[in-house]
């Protein structure tokens, strides 16, 4: 259904309901119209979260989460929600932080949780389906750190084993752990999950059947504290991305660094083809299943800034 549709929809019984409720006021001895009243209140409630989801749904600002199994049959107990929603608050801010800042520690603030303005929208029946709404808007980098957050939670999610430690490293190894809890607390409850998001360029959605859980599980039990140092990588830029990338060519071949939103203003001085200095984070990570090290490359500045 369209936006207008829903809003005409929601306008219209928001106008019954408050015709019901006049009328039931001057007749408080009306039981028929006293249920009237009610019933249309409701309706007219529940179409004006209809609009609101859809709205929020347009823009890329809502999220679904389903969870399946014996122990949501429409609902889900309130310790099992909390013990799943904590820890995936928790990876969306850390994922942000460093999505933003470039950086794995350090105290996140409310400025992170404010721009991402998480709230609960709604649960719906249909297993447990649980609705979260966010904030889109760009920040001054022109970047929706909503959308940056929510499409790399959907690549570690789906990562195979060859882009697992790519997934790890641009949401950060705090809230890798973060989502790794989540996932735990999922498997704890007894239930598979579903997350769906529609972005404003195409729909996301991961199917957490309980093998997959425990996929995803053990790949992030693996994930062993990272070593990190600092480097600097001289070469030609030779590619730049909308989504975050620098490529290099140095002497030894190319490398691709990683940049955060608040180094946006930094890349747009460079140019392909011309020479650059980058000061580098780079974080190496042991895959314990390759049996090999796996290095990522963020930069942090310019040399010559």
């Amino acid at each position: 259904m369209s936006i207008e549709f829903l809003k005409k929809h929601a306008q219209t019984l928001a106008g019954f309901a408050h015709e019901s409720s006049a009328q039931a006021a001057q007749n408080p001895a009306d039981f028929w119209l006293q249920a009237t009243a009610r019933n249309q209140k409701q309706a007219a409630t529940d179409a004006a979260q209809d609009l609101q989801l859809a709205c929020a749904a347009q823009v890329g600002e809502l999220l679904d989460l389903r969870f399946i199994g014996p122990q949501a049959d429409g609902a889900i107990s309130l310790e099992a929600f909390i013990r799943i929603a904590e820890p995936l608050l928790k990876a969306w801010k850390a994922a942000a932080y460093r999505i933003r800042h470039g950086a794995v520690d350090g105290r996140i603030g409310g400025e992170i949780a404010d721009t991402l303005n998480l709230k609960l929208a709604g649960l719906s029946r249909g297993s447990a389906r649980i609705s979260l709404t966010g904030n889109a808007a760009a920040d001054l980098s022109g970047e929706s750190l909503l959308h940056a957050t929510l499409t790399q939670t959907f690549n570690l999610l789906a990562a195979d084993d060859d882009a697992f430690y790519d997934a790890v490293d641009a949401m950060g190894g705090r809230a890798a752990a973060h989502f790794g809890d989540a996932m735990k607390a999922i498997k704890a409850a007894g239930l598979s999950a579903e997350f769906s998001w529609q972005s404003p360029t195409q729909c996301f959605t991961w199917q957490g059947s309980t093998d997959e859980i425990v996929r995803l599980k053990v790949l992030l039990d693996a994930v062993a504290e990272p070593e990190t140092y600092d480097e600097k990588i001289s070469g030609l830029v030779s590619g730049i991305t909308d989504t975050g990338r620098l490529e290099i060519r140095t002497q030894q071949g190319k490398v691709q660094v990683r940049f955060p939103l608040d180094q946006t203003e930094a890349v747009q001085r460079l140019a392909i083809r011309k020479s650059a200095t980058l000061l580098v984070r780079t974080t190496k990570y042991w895959n314990a299943v390759a049996k090999k090290d796996v290095l990522k490359r963020l930069m942090i500045g310019l040399a010559d800034s």
